[in-house]
């Protein structure tokens, strides 16, 4: 719209004359004009920070009068109408701004994927059914018991942690279930972790065998392990972290006690000298806590692995020896290897969760997904995209609950969207999402190089 006149009201909403507010400054041409919007912006966006939301869309809008286009006006006026719950508009504002900007800024098609979660987030029939179907599934699981003491292998692969292995082999050693055998696998540790261990093992109370090899890395040393152990279930453990007495117990009962083939617990997020960690001071403590104590409020356990490792490390992942040799072992993957056995697993079996905090996680320097934060976000975007490519396949996965697109419809493209994996969703079908609120398989299976992508549930206000 054209630029009011100097003696008209201020479209800001002051109640003075444009000559006496947002024009006083005015030269009539373009980079006024700019000038003009963007003041008018900057007192919006402080409105809006502050919640006075009826003047910051006032501002907006204002602004938009001047420059109909400007992208940051129209996504940010998108974000209130989407809090005021208008979704229709707020759609059609922020696809206005990213057509503007090549679907190129991560926070505007952030912003998207939450006005699309929720326009397409309702009880349907469909959804309803597979939500009913798995909460009887739960329950079937639940009520099922068969008392047993299968042998589980304990398998602890090692690598320069020699301040750690005595704390960690006697946290097995204190086991209260006490059908297990011990497989320690040593990866070419150069800090005396191998006579470290020799002299732990010595106390062992289990049966117990000890691997020296050279150092190929994690998966290397866990798969080792693997080949080693002959209990029906393994219980991972890694050198630096321990189990809370119960845990081999506990997890026999709930996963081999009811029919499952894999399953993780609850974790104690430990400082470097072996204390509990304090979410309040300790960023990644809290992060930890945050994603494993929401498991239960997933649609299933199956969505909270999802976006990140809910099981936070190897170590507390109790598996059906069997299932890890269908799924070949751990893959060469130096950070998130973990990650990548879950979502594998994933796809055969529903896994199991205890809520009680048995495995005792320690955070300190050496944690290797700590020391290259970018190698581990590569290889998560990979890992990730091989996930959505079998979610939308058109193969049935061997877990019939596990988070598909045919299988959960809507429910999992929100899911995707709300927990910002819309970076991996190809941009023309994530824009075919907004326009008609469907999405294809194929979209799915072929997503764009992914961008920086925001985490937050919240609008970003920038």
């Amino acid at each position: 719209m054209s630029t009011p006149s100097r003696n008209q009201p201020c479209p800001c909403g002051s109640g003075r004359r444009y000559k006496e507010c947002h024009g006083a400054l005015s030269t009539g041409g373009p980079a006024d004009a700019a000038f003009r919007a963007h003041e008018l912006m900057n007192e919006a966006l402080g409105h809006q920070r502050a919640r006075r939301l009826d003047d910051a869309e006032r501002l907006y809008r204002a602004a938009l009068e001047i420059i109909p286009d400007e992208p940051d006006a129209l996504q940010m006026l998108g974000v209130i109408r989407y809090e005021r719950g208008d979704l229709k508009e707020a759609k059609t504002l922020v696809v206005r701004a990213l057509d503007r900007t090549g679907w190129a800024i991560a926070n505007m098609r952030h912003n998207l994927a939450l006005i699309v979660a929720r326009e397409t987030a309702h009880e349907g029939e469909t959804e309803e059914s597979i939500r009913a179907a798995y909460r009887a599934f739960m329950a079937k699981r639940r009520a099922t018991r068969h008392p047993g003491t299968p042998l589980v292998s304990v398998v602890m692969p090692s690598y320069n942690h020699a301040a750690f292995i005595e704390p960690a082999l006697r946290s097995v050693y204190a086991q209260s279930y006490r059908a297990i055998e011990l497989v320690v696998v040593d990866d070419g540790s150069t800090d005396g972790s191998s006579a470290e261990i020799e002299r732990c093992l010595a106390d062992s109370p289990f049966p117990h065998r000890f691997v020296a090899q050279p150092n190929r890395g994690a998966p290397a040393a866990i798969n080792e392990g693997l080949q080693q152990a002959r209990g029906d279930f393994v219980n991972l453990l890694n050198s630096d972290d321990a189990f809370e007495p119960a845990r081999i117990a506990r997890m026999v009962e709930a996963v081999a006690g009811m029919d499952s083939d894999w399953g993780f617990s609850a974790v104690r997020i430990m400082d470097a000298h072996g204390q509990p960690a304090d979410p309040l001071r300790d960023r990644r403590a809290y992060d930890l806590l945050c994603s494993v104590y929401l498991v239960p409020f997933r649609e299933s356990i199956g969505f909270a692995l999802l976006s990140e490792n809910a099981a936070v490390s190897s170590g507390n992942l109790f598996i059906a020896r069997a299932l890890a040799r269908r799924l070949g072992g751990f893959r060469d993957y130096r950070y998130n290897h973990d990650w990548d056995f879950c979502l594998r697993a994933l796809r055969e079996s529903e896994p199991v969760f205890v809520a009680e905090p048995l495995y005792r996680y320690r955070l300190h320097s050496a944690n290797t997904i700590a020391q290259a934060p970018e190698g581990a976000r590569t290889e998560a975007i990979g890992i990730c995209r091989d996930y959505l490519e079998a979610a939308a396949s058109e193969t049935a996965l061997a877990n019939p609950f596990a988070p598909t697109i045919g299988t959960w419809g809507t429910l999992f493209v929100n899911a995707i969207l709300r927990e910002g994996m819309g970076h991996l969703v190809d941009v023309a079908a994530l824009r075919q999402l907004a326009l008609t609120g469907s999405l294809s398989k194929a979209a799915l299976a072929a997503p764009t190089p992914a961008r920086s992508e925001p985490s937050s549930l919240r609008p970003h206000l920038s």
